[in-house]
């Protein structure tokens, strides 16, 4: 197999891996947060999802239950801490409890920092950073009253190299690195691992909105995979640190970039 090929999950993973887990996914009615939750579904989890967006959730929550499992979808501003409690405890209610969270919702755009506005600045880092800690929190406290559980939150390569003209979001997916090392440090005695999954530059639709062609082209050009990635690369990553088999794994950091930051920027 080479670097640029990347198979279906239900080829590396057990068909039960997750049966009887219930698995909570935030954004999870498009682009990653779609795949990773059909995944947790394909492999037995009962699958909560949660966005802005009712109707992108509910053909998500209905090819959840196509595969045998039970499904929640409800609507929540992460950004709002008493919304995200509200989340918690309808998840709670509806599937039994929350064994992992992967916190995957979020929020971009292309500006100049110098541009950017108050407002433009509280949307991405209010989404990126604040919702995945009230996330984090509001589900840890649930995890840590119930035998411990995995948290996962998406990162993204530019939170460890500069963030040229999404600076919000650069610094908003650093300090989702930094929380999830915090956190796996205080939690680890409470049974809750805390990891972040990295992805580089992913073709979803949102991605499709903001990048220009010409850049795709250049990134492409220098990628040790010589593409650029698609949203099924990053699921795998996601079920293992989920998983039993990372049993031993917590604030660690998952690069899923196809070679991006060893490889010459263009920029």
């Amino acid at each position: 197999m080479t670097l640029g090929e990347t198979p279906s999950t239900t080829e590396v993973f057990a068909d039960d891996l997750f049966q009887g887990e219930r698995v909570l996914v935030t954004g999870g009615g498009t682009g990653i947060g779609e795949h990773i939750a059909l995944a947790f579904a394909d492999h037995g989890a009962d699958v909560a999802i949660a966005s802005r967006n009712m109707d992108h959730l509910e053909p998500v929550a209905d090819e959840i239950e196509s595969r045998g499992v039970e499904s929640c979808a409800t609507t929540v501003d992460i950004r709002d801490r008493e919304r995200v409690d509200e989340m918690t405890e309808t998840v709670v209610d509806e599937l039994g409890g929350i064994d992992v969270l992967v916190n995957n919702a979020g929020a971009n755009f292309l500006s100049p920092a110098e541009s950017l506005s108050e407002n433009g600045w509280r949307a991405v880092v209010g989404t990126v950073l604040d919702g995945t800690a009230y996330c984090s929190f509001s589900v840890g406290e649930h995890m840590m009253e119930n035998d411990g559980g995995s948290i996962v939150s998406m990162g993204a390569s530019n939170s460890v190299e500069g963030a040229p003209y999404h600076a919000h979001s650069g610094a908003g997916k650093a300090g989702v690195h930094n929380l999830m090392q915090s956190l796996a440090a205080e939690w680890a005695d409470d049974g809750v691992r805390c990891n972040t999954v990295a992805p580089g530059v992913i073709l979803t639709d949102a991605i499709d909105e903001i990048l220009p062609d010409d850049y795709r082209e250049q990134v492409t050009d220098y990628l040790a995979g010589d593409r650029l990635g698609e949203p099924e690369d990053c699921v795998p990553p996601v079920l293992f640190l989920a998983s039993d088999a990372a049993a031993y794994v917590t604030g660690s950091y998952y690069q899923v970039d196809g070679g991006q930051l060893v490889a010459p920027s263009p920029l």
